[in-house]
This record gives structure tokens, sequence and C-alpha cells, in this order.
């Protein structure tokens, strides 16, 4: 292993991989607690929602795994067809995150490289993602450029229980 001289912390080895069934129970839950409220969703409810979405082509979940087989690390790609640019695939990016306790030693990075290269292989003509402003000069060093301005509107929350369950809303 490798260790960081700026804090004398050994580095955690790891490997970038399409998410597992298994890895739902190893810390990829709790992994997304850092970047957002996971409204208490259970490893059975992610199970089913995993399972739904992998079959789908517009889906591609990355995860970093530690040599202990923990999650500490994750995004998303989603894939979208259009019509312009003659059908042409766009990739978005989103929920790119690092466990609490790992940042800062290129696992962002390394998730976000990995969804980069799955855009490629599928053709994509471009990948987009919004981040947060203090974000901006991680991605500039991945190769983003500043585009456009993000806008968005928060609709009702679905329902915490029941993961997955179409046409529920919280009241």
């Amino acid at each position: 292993m490798k260790k960081n001289s700026a804090s004398g912390l050994r580095r955690q080895r790891y490997k970038v991989r399409e998410l597992r069934d298994e890895d739902i129970s190893k810390g990829f839950i709790d992994t997304l607690a850092n970047l957002s409220d996971t409204g208490g969703l259970t490893p059975a409810e992610a199970r089913r929602l995993f399972k739904a979405m992998r079959g789908d082509p517009t889906y591609h979940f990355f995860v970093a795994v530690a040599n202990d087989g923990q999650v500490i690390g994750a995004t998303t790609l989603l894939v979208e067809q259009k019509f312009i640019h003659r059908g042409g695939l766009v990739g978005h990016i989103e929920d790119v995150v690092v466990r609490k306790g790992h940042e800062g030693r290129g696992v962002g990075g390394s998730v976000v490289r990995a969804a980069l290269e799955k855009a490629r292989v599928l053709g994509c003509y471009k990948v987009i993602l919004d981040c947060k402003p203090d974000l901006v000069d991680f991605y500039k060093k991945l190769g983003f450029g500043e585009n456009d301005v993000g806008m968005r509107i928060d609709l009702a929350r679905p329902a915490t229980s029941g993961a997955g369950a179409k046409g529920k809303a919280a009241t």
C-alpha cells in the first residue's frame, strides 16, 4: 500500500467496477448517505430498485470498492438517446459520492473516469453533469468545462416506504 505523506495515513487501495448485488449491503447505501438523505432506504428496497434498473440500458452504476469489500465511492451514468445529432447519445453523470473518511484519495475522480470511459464505449457525443460551485475545480481537473446554467424545480418527494412504488408521493 502507498503511504499518504501529507497525513501519514495509509491509503486504502480500491478498484472501480460496475455495481453488483452484494455491494448493496457492503456500504453502498451508507456511501450514498454522504451525498443526500436516502430516505431510510433498506437493503431489500435498494436491491429491488437495482434489479429493475440494471436491465435498462439507460443506467450504469459504478462503485469504488476497497480491499475489504466495502463500497467507498459511487456514481451513476445515465444515457439519453436524442433526436438531435441524428439520434446521438448523451451521458449524464449523477450522484458522484465518496464515503466519509475516504475523501481526497482520488476515489471521486476514479468513479467519474469510469463513467466517462463507459460513455465513450457506448458512443456518447458528450457527457454532462451538474455540480455545486465548490466542486467546479474538481470537475475541471477531470476535463469538464463550464457550460450553460443548471436549473431545478422540486416536485413532490416519493414516499419513503415501498421504494420503487409508482405513483406514490409524500403528502
